[in-house]
């Protein structure tokens, strides 16, 4: 979860007639979690657009997933992990290449499971141990979940 303070807030959504939109120059992370940071593309009437979320928890994530369609997508996800998480004394952000929630052998515990790009694997949960856990499903693919930005528009314009 994030933390935003008001002196950290810039005031252009008020300068742009847009009340309801809060812009700030830092927020704070409340706890040591893992966080994901998602690049979306999308169409507004002709036009395509960019933006970048960062999400807190992976129901969230899970709801971004569900929420895409013809003129919302995922165009990149990156995993950020402290290092209770990464087995490192640092935090890491990594692109995520799969997650899935998997049940730990011996105490069927749920825990999830962090595929990175350069093949290596996270573990959030009780155990680091890639073979005490089993894959109960899969949340995001990146085969599966990311669609190419510039195949998207080519399919978006009817071409």
């Amino acid at each position: 979860m994030f933390i935003t303070y008001s002196e950290a807030e810039v005031p252009l959504g008020l300068l742009a007639g847009k009340s309801d939109v809060r812009h700030w120059r830092y927020a704070e992370l409340s706890l040591p979690c893992v966080w994901f940071y998602v690049s979306i593309g999308y169409q507004r009437s002709d036009t395509f657009g960019q933006t970048t979320l960062l999400l807190t928890g992976i129901r969230e994530f899970e709801e971004l997933l569900s929420d895409r369609d013809a003129d919302m997508w995922l165009e990149d996800v990156m995993v950020v992990t402290p290092g209770s998480v990464n087995g490192s004394d640092h935090w890491r952000m990594d692109r995520l290449s799969e997650l899935s929630e998997a049940a730990e052998s011996s105490t069927g515990q749920l825990t999830y499971v962090y595929g990175l790009e350069d093949g290596r694997v996270v573990i959030e949960g009780p155990t680091a141990d890639t073979a005490s856990v089993q894959s109960e499903r899969t949340i995001f693919s990146i085969q599966r979940d990311i669609t190419n930005a510039v195949g998207a528009a080519i399919s978006h314009c009817g071409v």
